[in-house]
């Protein structure tokens, strides 16, 4: 059977931080918020009305100012719509100079040239993340056909659906098929639901209250990921 691994995109594959940065220091460098903090709500209230988004109750737009509004709001600032939206348009920007570090693109190149499978599974709007994919380059190492977004398939993580149809596309075997992603609800428990095993990159150190199902592998920076895929394939 073929070993596989499908990776998440946002804050798996790159550092989402990095775009979320150069927004921060444009508009809260002289506040008392830690940039990681405001990052953390920011993600928070994104998760929170992704759903809505999806099914047509908010719009792509008024999910950017309720994020960044309600996350800065934690932290007793007042956030007018203009400013809202000024932030937003600096993240967006930062967004389309986002890089791969040294270590995934050294990773992804070497898993691109063994007998694997690579693949992806990412939520979000079609044109957004095919931008990502774009800057990053990511087709380079991951076909065209094993790259599955959420708006593309009216389906999204955590629901088990749409992993199941990466596994029909793709032909996989589940005991042999890891998922990696940051999200532990989105992505360990919807693969793990979906009978995957799963590596959580806990980039944020993110403490879960209920983690009645653990991932198989935790693991929080790039190297430890490097270092377990690399166990991973040579174990077998």
């Amino acid at each position: 059977m073929t070993l596989a691994f499908i990776f998440d995109l946002d804050d798996t594959l790159y550092n989402q931080l990095q775009a979320f940065q150069y927004a921060y220091y444009r508009h809260f460098e002289d506040s008392d918020i830690g940039v990681e903090s405001l990052y953390r709500h920011f993600r928070q209230y994104s998760d929170e009305v992704f759903e809505k988004t999806q099914d047509g109750r908010m719009s792509i737009s008024e999910m950017h100012l309720y994020r960044i509004t309600n996350a800065v709001r934690d932290f007793d600032i007042n956030l007018p719509e203009r400013k809202a939206r000024s932030f937003q348009e600096d993240y967006e920007y930062a967004q389309r100079n986002i890089r791969l570090s040294e270590t995934m693109s050294t990773l992804l190149s070497k898993l691109a040239k063994a007998p694997i499978v690579l693949g992806m599974i990412t939520n979000g709007e079609s044109d957004r993340q095919r931008a990502k994919i774009e800057t990053l380059g990511v087709t380079q190492w991951i076909p065209e056909n094993h790259i599955f977004i959420s708006g593309e398939h009216g389906v999204s993580k955590p629901n088990r659906a749409i992993f199941d149809q990466v596994v029909k596309q793709l032909q996989l075997d589940i005991e042999e098929t890891y998922y990696i992603g940051d999200n532990f609800e989105n992505d360990v428990l919807g693969a793990a639901n979906a009978g995957w095993k799963t590596i959580w990159f806990n980039r944020r150190n993110h403490i879960v209250a209920a983690q009645n199902e653990q991932a198989n592998i935790n693991i929080q920076d790039e190297d430890a990921l490097a270092t377990a895929i690399n166990h991973i394939i040579a174990s077998r």
